[in-house]
């Protein structure tokens, strides 16, 4: 038997840091190089979906004000608007691998931060959380990078 693999060092498993910000570059550029057509409709339809899920999944009876899962676990201090955030960054890491534009990712960080910042302020964060659907601003970002993206390929 190799003692080899029994070894408790996984250096040698880890992937490889880039370590220069033109590797990262190469990096960011093959990951949205390796997806194709099939796999970035999926993805725009999983974002679309997380975007309805937490912005606006359900209507207040006898009213126009629609919730979703932001606006719940908004409630919830601290991990509420935490757990949302980390949805949010979600979203932008694969804005990012569906090749969105520096400025348009700048424009969706700005709406997931105003949203994590102005949630913790209590009652106030959580109307806001209502009214301020940033997964939702996110999207239309997104779809209108992508829209543009399509009439220039």
């Amino acid at each position: 038997m190799n003692i080899r693999y029994l070894s408790p060092n996984t250096t040698r498993l880890m992937p490889h840091k880039p370590g220069t910000p033109s590797a990262v570059r190469k990096a960011g550029k093959q990951a949205q190089n390796s997806l194709t057509k099939d796999d970035r409709e999926k993805l725009i339809s999983r974002l679309q979906k997380i975007a309805h899920l937490f912005d606006d999944a359900v209507t207040v009876p006898g009213t126009s004000i629609k919730l979703g899962w932001d606006a719940v676990l908004g409630l919830i201090p601290i991990v509420g608007d935490a757990s949302t955030t980390a949805v949010s960054a979600y979203f932008l890491w694969e804005a990012y691998r569906l090749g969105a534009s520096r400025w348009t990712l700048t424009k969706m960080v700005w709406n997931v931060l105003v949203d994590f910042i102005i949630g913790f302020i209590p009652l106030v964060g959580d109307l806001f959380d209502v009214t301020f659907r940033a997964n939702r601003r996110n999207m239309k970002l997104l779809e209108k990078e992508l829209g543009r993206h399509s009439k220039q390929g």
